[in-house]
């Protein structure tokens, strides 16, 4: 998920972490540890990236 992010922002890998990404593509969910908890909030992460455009000033005017 890091690299589908730094892809879609335009950042080096290097500089992507869970807390560089906007708030609006992180998962709502409480981070419990357990395993089902972490595999949907992951699944949400992965949702909202791919539906995501990339950061407004990245996009080119239609």
């Amino acid at each position: 998920m890091k690299t589908l992010y730094a892809t879609k922002a335009g950042l080096p890998l290097r500089a992507v972490a869970k807390g560089t990404m906007p708030r609006d593509l992180l998962s709502r969910r409480r981070h419990t540890h357990h395993a089902l908890d972490d595999a949907v909030e992951q699944a949400e992460l992965l949702a909202n990236l791919m539906a995501w455009q990339g950061p407004a000033s990245a996009r080119l005017p239609e």
